[in-house]
């Protein structure tokens, strides 16, 4: 349970190493009046949950932790250059990269009295993706890959909802409700994330890739480019 907990200490979207300094798109979205309500933003959702999360971004971490339960360094670091690579705006790419290096820094931070001789062998994945971090904690701490694709896939939702709240702007209540009916097709992503061959990892949302790539150049902004 221990363990559980430093996951979700070290996923938590508050913390500096957590999503709440991106937007992934939305600002931009929401400047637009693409997303201006509690539906738009919830179709939104939707469409990441179904295509981006489940196809791509949890057979990552799933790829990833069990790479490092094989101590695999070369599917290691084959597969933390295969999550940047598909970032596919250079918005995207750079959060990848930036999000990587604050959770090493963290984990480099973390007082453990098992300290891990390979990190050496590690550290340039590790600087790529924060998969690759989420993934060797787990595996260092001893949790099972189904706590892990769930409380990754959680706060992924959390910190989407936060942000939408923030921006449209939408009440507490709006945000409660948000992520109470998500919840099942939450669950769904990570049980369609199980059945994803390695050859069909990947998802393209033309639409956060296009208000990704102008939010690069938007002139007024709270989140980070």
């Amino acid at each position: 349970m221990l363990a559980q907990l430093r996951l979700m200490q070290l996923l938590s979207p508050v913390l500096p190493v957590g999503s709440y300094s991106y937007s992934q798109g939305l600002e931009w979205a929401v400047k637009q009046g693409w997303v201006v309500n509690r539906e738009d933003l919830d179709q939104w959702l939707n469409e990441l949950i179904k295509g981006s999360l489940a196809q791509q971004d949890l057979p990552l971490l799933r790829n990833l932790y069990q790479a490092f339960l094989n101590d695999d360094v070369q599917r290691i670091s084959y597969w933390s250059h295969v999550a940047v690579a598909l970032r596919d705006t250079a918005e995207l790419r750079a959060e990848e990269r930036a999000r990587a290096q604050a959770f090493l820094r963290v984990l480099e931070a973390l007082p453990d009295d098992r300290p891990d001789a390979k990190i050496a062998l590690y550290k340039d994945s590790l600087q790529q993706t924060p998969f690759a971090a989420m993934a060797w904690a787990s595996v260092r701490w001893e949790i099972d890959e189904l706590p892990l694709l769930y409380t990754f896939a959680y706060n992924w939702l959390d910190a989407a909802i936060v942000n939408g709240v923030k921006i449209i702007p939408l009440g507490q209540s709006d945000g409660q409700v948000l992520l109470h009916t998500k919840l099942p097709a939450l669950q769904k992503a990570v049980e369609t994330s199980l059945d994803v061959a390695d050859d069909a990892i990947g998802f393209s949302v033309p639409s956060v890739s296009m208000a990704s790539c102008n939010h690069e150049v938007q002139y007024s902004r709270i989140y980070r480019s």
